[in-house]
């Protein structure tokens, strides 16, 4: 009997492309028509945030709407007061509240934002295509003990028991990436937590598929969609045929401002593949299945990289060079219109097979997929044949 797992990245406003997808892939519905397709949902950070729009019964329409919204923008990512906002232009400082951020998330979320995760269970709760609870996952990083920290709505055979957190708690945790973006851990009975990506889970794929397979899921039963929040990739400068300038990945000079700032953003990302080609590998070899070969493992987010046709690279459809160059440079945060804008038209480039999707495995040279689907419409139709064995 399959078990469904739905895995939601990391990414801040860009968790709205993860909105996106899921209107294109269920429609318009309520969020928890969109969970009782699934077993197991798992979230980091942004992610996280959707996960609470769905657990809210939000409709992908609604999530997209709350990314959408300049004030709810503000109220998650609330500023910092004036004077301790003086060195947020440097990138190695904070530019966002936290306190404020729960403030922010208390006011989007409604009546099951207070609801503890525990109480995600039993009559009244969604129930999985197998005729069990929807469990929910959602990660973050213990301040203190310096380890990955597991919100669960569920107890397990391995000794975990279902977390007495608030709902909106567990995501503010989850959510609080550090050093630029927030300006101190988040706080709750005596714990502090940072965002999950601080433990290698900004993509909890593996976490989420670990989780089930510790509790006696077998492999063969695990079919995973795994939804990203975009990521950049250009061309590598020894690339042959070489790249236009504009299209080429540009060297950065190792100072100790640059590697504060690479090390500061570089949890926040995948890195590409690694999350889901590992989980695919765990999936493939415990089933005797052929790793080398797309499995049960399927990965649906953009790539904002140029595109090698023909001998010539160029840019993806449905988006201009000023989109492009724009999109390579846009941080997490994303708090300006213009900005979410410029996420939402990757978005409908995306879906309409102009932006490349996201592989599981990407070749380093020309960027083609190894593994998976580099079309969205491609990735979407494995994703349902899988879910109609």
């Amino acid at each position: 009997m399959a078990h469904h797992v739905l895995s939601l990245d990391g990414g801040g406003a860009w968790a709205v492309l993860q909105a996106i997808a899921l209107k294109d892939l269920y429609g318009d519905v309520p969020g928890h028509q969109i969970l009782a397709k699934f077993d197991l949902a798992v979230a980091n950070s942004g992610g996280s945030i959707v996960l609470g729009g769905l657990v809210e019964n939000m409709t992908p329409s609604e999530i997209i709407n709350l990314f959408n919204d300049q004030t709810n923008r503000q109220a998650i990512f609330a500023p910092l007061p004036p004077w301790e906002n003086l060195l947020s232009h440097i990138p190695i400082f904070p530019k966002y509240s936290t306190e404020g951020k729960l403030a922010g998330l208390t006011r989007v979320f409604g009546a099951m934002g207070s609801r503890f995760l525990s109480g995600f269970r039993g009559k009244g709760w969604v129930q999985s295509p197998n005729g069990q609870d929807v469990k929910l996952l959602i990660v973050a990083f213990d301040y203190d003990s310096q380890r990955a920290r597991f919100f669960r709505s569920y107890s397990t055979p391995h000794g975990a028991t279902a977390d007495d957190v608030p709902l909106v708690q567990a995501v503010h945790a989850s959510s609080d990436a550090p050093v630029e973006f927030f300006d101190k851990p988040t706080e709750y009975a005596a714990h502090r937590y940072w965002d999950g990506a601080m433990a290698g889970l900004n993509n909890p794929l593996l976490a989420g598929i670990v989780d089930l397979m510790s509790d006696g899921i077998m492999a063969t039963d695990i079919v995973a969609l795994s939804l990203g929040t975009g990521t950049v990739k250009l061309a590598p400068s020894t690339v042959v045929p070489p790249a236009p300038l504009a299209l080429t990945q540009p060297p950065t000079a190792s100072n100790t401002l640059n590697d504060l700032k690479k090390a500061a953003r570089c949890i926040t990302d995948d890195p590409p593949d690694m999350a889901t080609f590992s989980a695919h590998v765990i999936l493939a070899s415990v089933a005797g299945a052929d790793p080398t070969q797309v499995g049960r493992v399927v990965r649906l987010s953009p790539v904002i990289r140029p595109i090698l046709t023909n001998g010539a690279w160029g840019l993806p459809s449905g988006l201009t060079a000023e989109q492009f160059q724009d999109l390579t440079q846009l941080g997490m945060d994303a708090v300006q219109q213009s900005e979410v804008d410029l996420i939402m038209a990757l978005g409908a480039s995306w879906l309409a097979d102009g932006a490349k999707n996201q592989p599981i495995r990407m070749n380093s040279d020309d960027l083609s997929s190894s593994l998976g689907e580099e079309l969205y419409s491609a990735a979407k139709a494995r994703w349902r044949a899988l879910c109609a064995k």
